[in-house]
């Protein structure tokens, strides 16, 4: 495993708790567990920065407005505590981060997938669920 990635486990599992399992009252039906949708989404996202590149692909991510089951902001939210937790700037989102250091993209782009790869690694430690249908 990379060695920045396995550095960033602790984080994440951080931010996974903060972000996901504790962000919504509505996830306390799930009781620890995480809805399996965001497993999904995590390991899509490392494929859509590279498709898409990576100011779209968050940028789409952030996007409320979509036919997604559950709402990603979460994840971006999470991958944002990890990349700035030794920056002292707050940012409103992901994209905000992005676009506050143009200089600094393919490094930015470089912390973020491995931000990813740590989330996906935390996700599925936890137990997925499916929201039952009615």
């Amino acid at each position: 495993m990379n060695r920045n990635i396995d550095q960033l486990i602790p984080p994440a599992m951080d931010a996974v708790n903060k972000h996901i399992v504790n962000h919504d009252p509505i996830y306390k039906k799930y009781k620890g567990a995480i809805p399996s949708e965001y497993n999904g989404y995590i390991s899509s996202f490392g494929g859509a920065v590279l498709q898409s590149g990576l100011k779209a692909a968050v940028a789409f991510n952030e996007n409320k407005n979509t036919d997604a089951e559950k709402d990603k902001t979460p994840l971006m939210n999470a991958i944002l505590d990890i990349v700035t937790q030794n920056d002292d700037q707050q940012y409103k989102s992901l994209l905000d981060y992005i676009l506050s250091h143009p200089n600094k993209l393919s490094q930015i782009q470089e912390s973020i997938l491995d931000a990813a790869t740590a989330i996906k690694l935390v996700i599925r430690t936890f137990e997925l669920k499916k929201e039952e249908k009615r």
